[in-house]
């Protein structure tokens, strides 16, 4: 089977993963603005990868015209981000990002990343929710334990990538593999 990694990534971890997984299955490995839809007529597995940033899955409209036209490949997903896979349930966020048939045909892996901070402007963010919920200052903005913890390594480098995390989507490739012989 012909496979390719596609990835769009904010600060790097995304095009890490993309990179060991293509290594690890022998596929292409290109950038979202690399790939055209008539590209992917040539590939069985199409494994794409892009960064979960508040909440928010970069990228997906391509996402949904792509498997509309190819709804018979081998679809899979993997979502880069902070959040801990074991406590998250991503199927919420999934539901408001994709339409009904890319969920039918697609399946979801997340990894954890990195994230620096003098590139995140985590103020702006807090400054916008307290704009929002029409608070008069950023002390007021309340906080959820997840933003607490992250509020608390502002300034610093998180790294949360794990290299192990990607053998439930190399299995899945292996899956697709012993389908076809």
């Amino acid at each position: 089977m012909k496979k390719i990694v596609i990835y769009e990534t904010t600060y790097g971890s995304t095009e890490s993963y993309a990179k060991r997984i293509a290594d690890r299955i022998n596929a292409e490995f290109k950038k979202y603005n690399q790939v055209s839809i008539e590209d992917l007529a040539d590939y069985d597995v199409i494994i794409i990868g892009t960064c979960l940033l508040g909440g928010k899955i970069y990228g997906t409209e391509k996402i949904d015209q792509w498997i509309d036209v190819y709804p018979d490949k081998h679809w899979a997903l993997f979502t880069v981000g902070l959040a801990n896979p074991e406590l998250t349930d991503f199927q919420p966020i999934f539901e408001s990002h994709f339409n009904a048939n890319t969920l039918e045909h697609l399946t979801t892996f997340h990894f954890r990343g990195t994230i620096r901070y003098k590139r995140l402007n985590l103020m702006h963010d807090l400054l916008n929710e307290a704009h929002l919920n029409r608070q008069s200052s950023i002390d007021m903005v309340p906080l959820d334990e997840e933003n607490i913890k992250l509020l608390s390594t502002y300034g610093t480098t998180v790294d949360a990538r794990d290299v192990d995390s990607i053998k439930p989507l190399l299995q899945w490739v292996d899956a697709q593999d012993n389908t076809t012989n």
